[in-house]
């Protein structure tokens, strides 16, 4: 069952999820508005980042089981290989694969924009990566 198959996902993406990327639209430049497309049972946020120099292309997936499983974003703006970016060009956010326990991903208290701002974030990194070779966070335990 996807996403939008069924009534609690329904109830968390007209009361929570379509609110808050309406907010973060709002008064954003068009260029850098999250766009939403269905696919399949999810829903697909396409959007634009500039966290310093540069504007990275992103992705990120609400899979049919989200919110209990973490979105999957990946950057459609190709990268050189970093530490922290995984096949696909998936961002290493939540440290994905491992069991729900451990994950830093709490449905409880983020929504897809929290995502978009963990990507934001990424990105930065990245940028300082690139410069200096080391990445400015700590490694996800």
């Amino acid at each position: 069952m996807g996403l939008l198959d069924s009534e609690a996902g329904k109830k968390r993406l007209l009361s929570i999820e379509i609110p808050i990327i309406e907010r973060y639209n709002l008064d954003r430049d068009k260029d850098y508005q999250v766009k939403v497309q269905r696919v399949g049972g999810g829903l697909v946020l396409r959007y634009r980042l500039k966290p310093c120099h540069n504007v990275y292309e992103l992705e990120t997936r609400l899979t049919s089981a989200y919110p209990t499983v973490p979105p999957e974003t990946r950057v459609l703006t190709p990268l050189k290989h970093c530490p922290h970016l995984l096949e696909g060009q998936t961002l290493c956010l939540w440290r994905q694969g491992s069991t729900r326990a451990a994950s830093r991903w709490d449905p409880a208290k983020y929504t897809c924009i929290f995502a978009l701002q963990a990507a934001w974030r990424w990105l930065a990194c990245y940028e300082v990566w690139h410069e200096t070779g080391d990445w400015p966070l700590p490694d996800a335990r």
